[in-house]
This record gives C-alpha cells, structure tokens and sequence, in this order.
C-alpha cells in the first residue's frame, strides 16, 4: 500500500512551472556550453606554460600551483570545490 504525501499543486503554479523550466534549462546549457568553451581555453593555456616551465629545466605539474587552486575553489564553492578543481586540473593536464 502506497500513499502519496505530496501536496497538491495549483494549477496555476504547475502551468507556470511547465513554462519555467525549459527556460531554466535553456539557461543551464548556455553555462554548460560556456564553462566547456573556458575549460577548454585553460587547457590551452595550461600547456603553453608546461611548455614553458619544461623547456626552462622545471617539472610539467606543479603540485604547489594545484593546491592554490583547489582551495580558492573550495573558498568559492564549499566542500565539494576542489573535487571541481581535481577534474579541471586533470583535463587541463593533458597526457604525458
């Protein structure tokens, strides 16, 4: 036996939700489609300086610039921040 604890809701306010949603949506790929195109652009950049670093005698990562970054992300988004920044950091790693 299953009962539906939900509440009820309005007409009016499922019909405007039906309207709002895809807008959100709408709105969340053009950030996604944004935050891929910045990704990608760090990426580029991140290998000019491995190149630069490398090509002065230096490593290809620096683990002490990469801590710097996960905590500024952590400070801009909360715990889950530097989990974000591990994966940036990864693609923007390239491979060996």
């Amino acid at each position: 036996m299953s009962t539906d604890t939900r509440t009820p809701v309005p007409d009016d306010v499922a019909a405007d939700a039906a309207e709002t949603i895809p807008v959100l949506r709408g709105q969340i790929d053009s950030l996604d489609e944004a935050i891929v195109r910045l990704v990608a652009e760090r990426a580029t950049l991140s290998r000019r300086i491995q190149t630069a670093r490398m090509n002065a005698g230096g490593t290809r990562v620096e683990l002490g610039r990469e801590r710097v970054i996960r905590a500024a992300f952590r400070d801009g988004l909360g715990p889950d921040g530097p989990e974000l920044a591990g994966a940036i950091l990864q693609v923007c790693r390239g491979r060996r």
